[in-house]
């Protein structure tokens, strides 16, 4: 099971970090495992990085994209996938300052719905894996 955490970057942030995302990961993995007497400073840090989500936008896109699905349900900001034909099982959360998707797959189909946007920075501190969503899927020049 895999457990993705996706920030939405400020474009100065991510282009500072462009060849060194690495350490863009390292700074918000250290903000995840703040302990609570370090939040304050950690938040402050936070807030420099990352814009808040646009909850209602985002839901709904993604509502949009997969209301004529018979896998997909749908509850307040909680989105799922139970795809059995393709052995998948997804819940996406969309949170103020994050999303959230647990997933049985290394590639769950919210990637796709969440690639059109912009600046989407994705960790997993389980896994120390880390990528800028629209970076990560390929993109044809071939219009069909």
């Amino acid at each position: 099971m895999r457990e993705f955490y996706i920030f939405e970057i400020k474009e100065n942030v991510l282009k500072n970090y462009k060849y060194n995302y690495e350490e863009l990961y390292n700074l918000i993995e250290r903000i995840h495992y703040l302990r609570d007497e370090d939040l304050v400073l950690g938040f402050s840090i936070f807030n420099s990085l990352v814009i808040p989500i646009n909850k209602d936008e985002y839901n709904e896109y993604i509502k949009r994209q997969n209301l004529d699905s018979e896998n997909y349900i749908c509850y307040n900001y909680t989105h799922t996938i139970n795809d059995f034909y393709f052995s998948e099982s997804t819940k996406m959360t969309i949170n103020n300052t994050h999303i959230k998707i647990k997933t049985n797959k290394n590639i769950p189909s919210f990637f796709y719905n969440l690639k059109n946007f912009k600046n989407l920075f994705v960790c997993d501190f389980e896994n120390k894996d880390y990528f800028v969503l629209e970076e990560s899927f390929y993109t044809s020049c071939i219009n069909a």
